[in-house]
């Protein structure tokens, strides 16, 4: 069974260790392979790679939206979110969307619920878009998106406000931050997409970020006592929907615990 991974810049990702315990608990042989492309370079794979063996992608920053173009079809959810992580490469290009499953389970297992709060969302890219359904499905009361280009969000609702950076202390506090950007991820450390200010007063933070598994964002968050998870459990969570996808076939709740376990256990989290 032949999967990988594309996106620009892949060094920090743990999903070969993660698709690698996946098969041991599968009982099945399989190769997961780390794809760097840059966007010249994307149509090309993406047209050859049913004949190079692949049976299924995941995709990551910054072609998330950029692949869809290239799809033969797309699943509900991820025509809904206008982006894909999860490739299927039988009998054609299908894209979905476990992001959104990830993020779900990731809110569920830390008992963090969404209706009817005030969130921030830090990014505007494909994760965030993910996240956005996802907060909107279980009513948030409103959704404030922090980008650089706060024009440029592409989710419409009344409940999703764009902000730029220098406006988020308008409309501070919130009950929930998310971050959805790449600041702060490996080898770029020791930085925060956010100030102390900024998340003062949440109740629980949620940084997709997992490679360091301790940002420079959660360590703010732990300074001002708010309850925090980085994005392994969602990497995990969504690692498991797409092998569902794949192999047509439903695991058992437990699997993406023993999943998650294992791989904290192998990289000493």
């Amino acid at each position: 069974m032949k999967l990988g991974l594309i996106g620009e810049k892949l060094g920090h990702s743990y999903s070969p260790a993660i698709h690698r315990v996946i098969f041991e608990l599968m009982g099945i042989e399989g190769e997961y392979d780390l794809i760097e492309l840059n966007n010249e370079e994307l149509g090309c794979f993406l047209d050859s790679a049913a004949g190079k063996g692949y049976i299924g992608l995941n995709v990551t920053i910054p072609y998330k939206s950029g692949v869809i173009p290239y799809m033969n079809e797309l699943s509900e959810e991820a025509g809904k979110i206008g982006a894909v992580n999860t490739i299927s490469l039988k009998g054609g290009m299908k894209g979905y969307n476990t992001d959104y499953y990830g993020i779900r389970q990731t809110f569920l297992k830390n008992g963090a619920n969404v209706t009817g709060k005030k969130i921030l969302v830090a990014g505007s890219g494909g994760a965030a878009k993910s996240v956005l359904a996802y907060l909107l499905d279980e009513n948030a009361e409103k959704i404030y998106v922090a980008s650089r280009n706060p024009g440029k969000v592409t989710v419409r609702h009344e409940t999703v406000i764009p902000v730029s950076y220098d406006k988020i202390m308008k409309y501070a506090p919130f009950d929930i931050v998310i971050n959805t950007t790449p600041v702060g991820m490996f080898p770029n450390t020791g930085v925060s997409p956010l100030n102390p200010e900024h998340i003062a007063g949440a109740e629980f933070l949620f940084d997709l970020i997992y490679n360091p598994p301790r940002t420079e964002l959660m360590k703010l968050a732990d300074q001002l006592g708010i309850r925090n998870v980085n994005g392994l459990y969602m990497l995990v969570a969504q690692a498991v929907k797409a092998h569902e996808i794949w192999n047509n076939r439903i695991f058992d709740p437990g699997f993406t615990d023993r999943v998650y376990n294992r791989i904290s256990a192998e990289k000493g989290l």
